[in-house]
């Protein structure tokens, strides 16, 4: 499958969002929307009630809050895709079931820590597996190479299904992550901090074709 580059975007106000997602509008297909709560990690974003420009982006809620069932009730019609961390859930097929119901798409998410076999039992039931590849909750935190191997793994248990990484997806980590078998590259600060975003994912497809 073709890989996919989605800039990724922490923002504290609704004029921040704008600003953030004028600087990729028209560079990229899907937008990244990072959520989170102060709680699930320290940081905060879009922990208000934001809006988006329907049609100009493809957009997926990556969700780093406590209650993220909660969260899609309020919110499934603002986004297309949900990102849900499985240590925050209680019961993940329920979530699942409960997000497709919305009409979501649904990628579950791991952190680095995050054994791989607690999504394995759901993988006929979601679109896609994140790994993230940095500790979560802001932008800039390092790469933990030891991720590779968990994408590797998984990519051997199913050809098929799409990998996301999210974290420190500059051209030379996502060179990496592409050689172990990821497909989709969240890329926050390197596209979104960029004097040209534009450049900045041309370089990554680049680094990944």
């Amino acid at each position: 499958m073709k890989p996919l580059i989605v800039p990724g975007v922490i923002a504290k106000s609704q004029e921040e969002l704008d600003i953030m997602l004028e600087k990729v509008r028209g560079k990229a297909r899907r937008i990244m929307l990072d959520v989170m709560d102060g709680k699930f990690v320290s940081n905060s974003s879009l922990d208000f009630d934001f809006q988006v420009p329907a049609g100009a982006f493809e957009y997926e809620a990556h969700l780093m809050v406590d209650d993220q069932v909660g969260w899609v009730r309020s919110n499934a019609g603002k986004v297309d895709i949900v990102v849900m961390q499985v240590e925050a859930l209680e019961d993940i097929g329920e979530a699942i079931r409960f997000a497709r119901e919305q009409g979501l798409a649904v990628t579950l998410a791991l952190n680095p820590e995050t054994k791989l076999d607690i999504v394995l039992p759901y993988l006929n039931e979601i679109n896609a597996v994140l790994i993230l590849t940095v500790e979560p909750g802001r932008y800039g935190a390092p790469f933990v190479p030891e991720t590779l191997a968990k994408i590797r793994r998984l990519r051997e248990i199913n050809p098929w299904i799409p990998i996301e990484v999210d974290g420190a997806m500059n051209p030379v980590n996502a060179r990496l992550a592409r050689r172990a078998g990821a497909t989709i590259f969240a890329s926050g600060s390197y596209v979104i901090k960029s004097s040209d975003p534009a450049r900045a994912i041309k370089e990554l497809e680049e680094s990944v074709s």
